[in-house]
């Protein structure tokens, strides 16, 4: 594993740095599986050295790469500012490559139904074990955040795994999964195609597991001119009858970096707000105490 150092921020406020990684990925018979890290511009500061700090994992959508986030979606940059204006504690981001195997690439952030790639385990397991082994991160403090494919991804992370994620911020996500020529790959034949799909599209499950949400902290947005408005609004609908706590925003925008980049920020400092900005960790398995959360547009 060597690191490259891609990217110091130049900026009027302190910046931090973005680096690229290249790590093992048998799940996905990848031996040299892209990952890029920022760390806060104190990170490696000597005075820092005990200090941990919370963990967020940004995930691309469908054609993209481990670059789209730092580099179309200027997230080191929002950061950056975020941080500095004490908007969001100091915190590791963390941009993995999410392609699958294929000419299509596509992955769903799913594991496919013939076993052949397992995306979801990568994320929930090696990724989280590795950043923690590598990072100063602290127990507990772990979110993640998508757009599109990987909006619809940071749900199912949060709703089928919640011991390992705290919060969840998502980007105009289509909330039901269907099979296509672009996803039959990963969904493979039936029956297990339409099984699988409805297992990891969030309108189809969440009632079902809607009671171990609290006290998770969900955020999802969408603009008003994107073709998955309808699902998200229908999410937001279906999570306020079922209780759940969760916030919704709408702006005005469509499917495109543009509105990506301008709303980064809120999904940032929502799913960071109340995790802990202060020295050593409180201990293995520790959780921040998260804000109570309403439904809002």
């Amino acid at each position: 594993m060597t690191p490259i150092v891609l990217l110091a921020g130049v900026a009027l406020h302190a910046a931090g740095v973005l680096r690229r990684y290249e790590i093992d990925a048998p799940e996905l018979h990848d031996p040299h599986r892209a990952v890029r890290v920022y760390t806060p511009a104190q990170y490696d500061d000597p005075g820092a050295a005990t200090r941990r700090y919370p963990v967020v994992f940004l995930l691309h959508g469908w054609p993209g790469s481990d670059g789209n986030w730092p580099g179309l979606g200027r997230a080191v940059v929002t950061a950056d500012s975020l941080i500095a204006g004490g908007r969001m504690p100091p915190a590791i981001l963390v941009f993995p490559n999410g392609n699958g195997r294929g000419w299509l690439g596509r992955s769903l952030y799913i594991d496919s139904q013939d076993g052949s790639s397992r995306m979801e385990q990568f994320l929930v397991g090696r990724l989280p074990d590795w950043v923690d082994s590598t990072f100063r991160t602290e127990p507990g403090c772990r979110a993640v955040i998508g757009l599109s494919d990987g909006g619809t991804a940071a749900l199912n992370l949060l709703f089928h795994h919640p011991d390992r994620f705290v919060a969840c911020g998502s980007h105009s996500a289509d909330l039901r999964i269907r099979k296509d020529i672009t996803t039959s790959s990963v969904l493979g034949p039936e029956p297990g195609a339409a099984r699988l799909a409805e297992s990891r599209s969030p309108l189809a499950y969440a009632a079902e597991v809607a009671p171990r949400m609290v006290p998770h902290l969900i955020y999802f947005d969408c603009g008003r001119d994107d073709e998955s408005v309808g699902d998200n609004r229908e999410f937001d609908a279906l999570l306020t009858r079922l209780d759940v706590p969760h916030v919704y925003r709408e702006f005005e925008g469509s499917h495109g970096w543009g509105y990506w980049r301008a709303h980064l920020a809120s999904s940032l400092e929502a799913v960071t707000a109340g995790m802990p900005c202060g020295e050593a960790s409180s201990g293995p398995g520790a959780r921040p105490a998260l804000r109570e959360l309403s439904s809002v547009r």
